[in-house]
């Protein structure tokens, strides 16, 4: 289970950390409507931040915990966009590509999991659009898309 969530968050942080967004088009704003309970652009963001469905949460939260996560957000999130400390960040962003690069490497770009592989391309997608590693994947899915569905079918069983 730790390799897994390891293997899914590291392209997730670096997404995140890189403020990695994509153009408004259509299906975005489709999929706002279908998501949320209110208007997209109505939601006050920092209100909702702890906002979990019930079915979701696993443990309450205590207000404590709430507390530091809302500091860290709001004091330490800026403080770290400066010097020194953008350089510490663009670092711990070299080093998680690094590993990423050696994950696609050791697996031949076609990743453990699909939510990994999804966002591994995205992660090379972010680094060089017209890059060889996005292009490595690209080339991987109709691979991928054939083993995922061999690995799948047994692994559905097993449950």
């Amino acid at each position: 289970m730790w390799c897994f969530f390891q293997l899914v968050y590291m392209p997730m942080s670096y997404l995140y950390s890189k403020r990695c967004v994509i153009p408004i088009n259509p299906l975005i704003l489709h999929l706002r409507e279908e998501i949320h309970t209110q208007p997209y652009n109505k939601i006050i963001w920092r209100k909702v931040r702890h906002l979990c469905a019930k079915e979701d949460l696993y443990f309450p939260h205590l207000l404590i915990q709430d507390l530091v996560w809302d500091g860290i957000y709001i004091f330490m999130e800026p403080f770290l966009t400066h010097w020194p400390f953008n350089k510490l960040r663009e670092r711990a962003l070299e080093t998680t590509m690094k590993h990423i690069h050696y994950e696609d490497k050791t697996s031949r770009y076609v990743n453990m999991a699909s939510l990994e592989k999804v966002l591994c391309m995205l992660a090379y997608w972010v680094e060089d659009p017209n890059g060889d590693y996005f292009k490595k994947h690209l080339a991987r899915l109709p691979d991928y898309i054939w083993i995922g569905v061999k690995l799948e079918v047994p692994l559905k069983l097993c449950n």
